[in-house]
């Protein structure tokens, strides 16, 4: 498996493969981190460098001394690029990375050759959604991190997940754990006041796929599907009896979706 650095700013990250194309740098949902892309890494990197940090606070990187917002990840991401000297990315992110790739398409979209949006939504938080994100930062507060596993493994995995899948309910609920409640708190509190991006859909300009599960209740189908409307030639593709995390959940369905879009999306690297 790839190996984890520090990029001296804030954040570790996974590094694995090599290509002539751009390579392929995944951003993680909330509240895991980069570890949950081992299965893209895998099956991926034997063609293309893929490249899976985690964000700050979570994994192995260390907390922001200050509440960050989705612009803070989004320059954590623009300065791990310019310390591995990568010009361009396909970029893709899973619900809360996918807010985070949404802030990068606004603040660096020069940077970006292709767009994967997994799980995720556009429109920003309704008031009932904001209070109940104030409530959860304030249970990880008190409780700790592993209240996080009672809180959302229902929301993360698909009811045939969790009945059928042992490994990976197990998989997900460690990945959990070994991330800090000051981290997830923080995320919390950007995820709650990250903006409105349904505007910037309509604004993106290269090839994108839009991938979500069928039985996701955050990111329901429907929201899936209005959000790869408004994008210009976006593809999209919907997992069955797949939840919140089609990464993992399905795998192989993903990783063929993603080969396809990368194989006709295909950018050689710039030179640098």
């Amino acid at each position: 498996m790839a190996e984890s650095r520090s990029t001296g700013v804030a954040m570790w990250y996974r590094d694995l493969g090599a290509g002539d194309a751009d390579p392929l740098l995944l951003l993680h949902a909330f509240p895991l981190n980069g570890k949950m892309f081992e299965p893209q890494m895998e099956a991926l990197s034997a063609t293309r460098r893929v490249i899976a940090p985690d964000l700050p606070g979570f994994g192995r990187s260390p907390r922001t001394p200050a509440q960050p917002d989705v612009g803070y990840y989004a320059g954590c991401v623009r300065s791990l690029l310019d310390r591995l000297e990568i010009p361009r990315v396909v970029l893709g992110g899973v619900s809360m990375g996918g807010y985070v790739a949404f802030e990068c398409v606004r603040a660096f979209p020069e940077r970006i050759s292709g767009l994967v949006l997994a799980n995720t939504r556009p429109d920003a938080d309704t008031e009932e959604a904001r209070e109940g994100r104030k409530e959860m930062a304030l249970r990880v507060a008190q409780e700790g991190i592993g209240v996080l596993v009672d809180l959302q493994m229902e929301r993360l995995l698909s009811p045939q997940t969790r009945a059928e899948n042992e490994e990976l309910v197990g998989r997900v609920r460690s990945i959990i754990l070994e991330n800090t409640p000051d981290g997830a708190v923080a995320a919390l509190g950007a995820m709650r006041e990250r903006p409105d991006s349904t505007a910037t859909l309509g604004e993106i300009n290269v090839p994108t796929l839009v991938v979500g599960g069928g039985e996701d209740t955050i990111s329901s189908p429907e929201v899936m599907g209005q959000m790869a409307a408004g994008i210009p030639d976006a593809r999209h593709v919907t997992l069955p009896n797949v939840g919140h995390l089609s990464n993992l959940e399905d795998s192989r369905g993903f990783n063929e979706a993603l080969t396809e879009f990368l194989e006709g999306a295909r950018t050689p690297a710039a030179a640098g």
